[in-house]
């Protein structure tokens, strides 16, 4: 691990997340999101960038948390996973900063369960605590599976 990370800190809700600037191709807003009926539980829908049509995923849906307050469409992190690329659905972007390795400590054992394995790490900034999300682990295999072909089939159709 470097001696420190840089993320990319999102919120959804009242609580911050970050993911790793490594994995993120573009920060966009405003994008119009395409609803696609009967898509994978987590999609929202999909969204046409610079010719790639490109699934968008909830991560509010995932986490099991209110949606009433996300504006859809309003942020989305676009992030490259090994296989595919991925909108994930943010309510706001709040900064792209260092942070020292002596302020990421391990997430809890007792947060990490089977299915949270995304949870990584926790940050503290300015008395906040950011969850780190790794994002290739976002997705369960399942998950990741139904997703890839949605975007195969979307792509195909383009």
């Amino acid at each position: 691990m470097a001696d420190y990370m840089k993320p990319v800190v999102f919120g959804l809700g009242n609580q911050k997340f970050g993911v790793d600037i490594n994995l993120v191709q573009s920060i966009e807003d405003r994008i119009k999101i395409v609803p696609v009926p009967n898509a994978v539980k987590y999609v929202s829908g999909i969204v046409n960038m610079r010719g790639d049509v490109i699934p968008v995923f909830s991560l509010k849906k995932k986490f099991g948390m209110d949606e009433d307050s996300l504006n859809k469409g309003e942020n989305m992190i676009i992030v490259n996973l090994p296989d595919m690329k991925l909108a994930l659905e943010v309510d706001s972007v709040l900064e792209i900063g260092d942070i020292d390795k002596d302020k990421i400590v391990e997430m809890p054992l007792i947060a990490k369960m089977q299915g949270t394995e995304y949870l990584d790490r926790v940050a503290e900034v300015d008395g906040d605590l950011i969850i780190l999300l790794d994002v290739i682990k976002i997705l369960t295999e399942e998950e990741a599976d139904g997703v890839k072909k949605f975007a195969e089939e979307m792509n195909k159709d383009n």
